[in-house]
């Protein structure tokens, strides 16, 4: 386990340029996108069959040199009221929630074999199953975004994790809107040791290229919070940090009242799927809604549906389809010193350098509600 060093939102590091995939062009403008006629499709894969541990080569979709070029930059959204009623509708047990994440992926787009399942085996002979659904992109970069959805504790386990587990397929559609640079891949984990497992499988190689990993847990209960550290001994990569200005930026260009604020999850994440990552120094980064004064809320039995606020939880995915988008064009320069995280130099503007988000609401949304019965 590397040395580690906390870090903090303000506090930008600047080393010299890691080696990266591939680089990026530089970031351009968000923008949320009213829905086609007919929804975007899955680049295509390689012809033969990808295994389970296998990412998919880059690719080669028409479409990828207009979007490099392009000042804007797309996404989709779903309804507030689905949305809402998807996290507020939580199914018993670990086995259902997988069955209705699977079958929420399938409606967001995920099939074939951008699917994917892979058994996970954890302590006294206790095992489950990791759900991967993976848009495939034009470079080798991987940015990782993953939740876990495995129902423990005494309530509904609305906010751990219900909430964030939830909200990855309707994040995996919203990236849709284009053509991206990096892969996007959704993690379903069982446990922590999903997350372990997922890393584990992937050819050296395959980890080299993962640029950011963003982590869901505990989504809904108040405002957007973030956290990137974990102990006082280690040492993060300058991408943490970076990972941290970017979603304050996104913010800002949401025109959120309250910025996301950095709040340590100690008290109360009972799985923390971004370890495995941080041990091989990936960037990382928390997104949680728990305050200090509520950290023995998850998992406990007042943890149901009604814990979760919709206003938070919608806002929060908001600015979650605004931040993953950005990535996409900054994610390559995460562990580099880049002129675009150098917000403090008089000749530096960063509003001409950072994406922003502009609104264009609809409300043509894809996934369909979950039953009521």
């Amino acid at each position: 386990m590397p040395v580690r060093l906390s870090t903090t939102a303000v506090l930008l590091l600047f080393l010299s340029p890691a080696v990266l995939c591939q680089s990026a062009p530089s970031p351009q403008t968000v923008a949320k996108s009213t829905a086609p006629a007919e929804p975007a499709a899955a680049p295509a894969t390689s012809a033969a069959n990808p295994t389970d541990a296998a990412l998919p080569p880059p690719s080669s979709a028409a479409g990828d040199t207009a979007t490099a070029k392009s000042r804007t930059l797309f996404f989709y959204t779903s309804p507030r009221s689905t949305v809402e009623m998807e996290v507020h509708t939580i199914p018993a047990t670990t086995a259902d929630r997988l069955a209705r994440l699977r079958d929420d992926f399938r409606q967001a787009g995920c099939v074939g074999p951008n699917m994917r399942e892979q058994t996970v085996a954890a302590k006294h002979g206790e095992s489950g199953t990791n759900l991967v659904c993976i848009w495939p992109g034009g470079s080798q970069g991987t940015i990782v975004v993953s939740a876990h959805y495995e129902h423990e504790g005494l309530g509904q386990g609305a906010l751990d994790d219900w909430s964030g587990a939830a909200l990855l397929p309707f994040l995996y559609q919203a990236i849709q809107g284009q053509p991206r640079e990096n892969t996007y891949v959704f993690l379903e984990s069982w446990k922590r040791e999903g997350a372990e497992t997922w890393l584990k499988s992937l050819s050296r190689a395959d980890r080299k290229c993962i640029r950011a990993m963003i982590d869901l847990d505990g989504l809904g209960l108040s405002y957007t919070r973030f956290f990137t550290t974990f102990s006082p001994f280690e040492t993060s990569p300058p991408g943490s940090a970076h990972l941290q200005v970017e979603l304050l930026w996104a913010a800002l260009d949401e025109g959120l009242t309250q910025a996301p604020e950095q709040t340590s999850p100690h008290h109360w994440l009972s799985v923390d799927t971004t370890d495995p990552f941080r041990a091989i120094m990936v960037p990382t980064i928390v997104i949680h809604s728990i305050p200090p004064g509520d950290a023995k809320l998850p998992g406990s039995a007042a943890d149901l549906a009604s814990a979760v606020d919709g206003n938070d939880y919608y806002q929060t995915y908001h600015l979650m389809c605004a931040y993953l988008t950005s990535l996409d064009r900054v994610a390559a320069k995460l562990d580099t010193s880049d002129r675009i995280w150098e917000t403090g130099a008089p000749d530096i503007e960063p509003e001409q350098e950072t994406p922003l988000v502009t609104f264009r609401q609809f409300t043509n949304g894809r996934l369909a509600p979950p039953p009521t019965h």
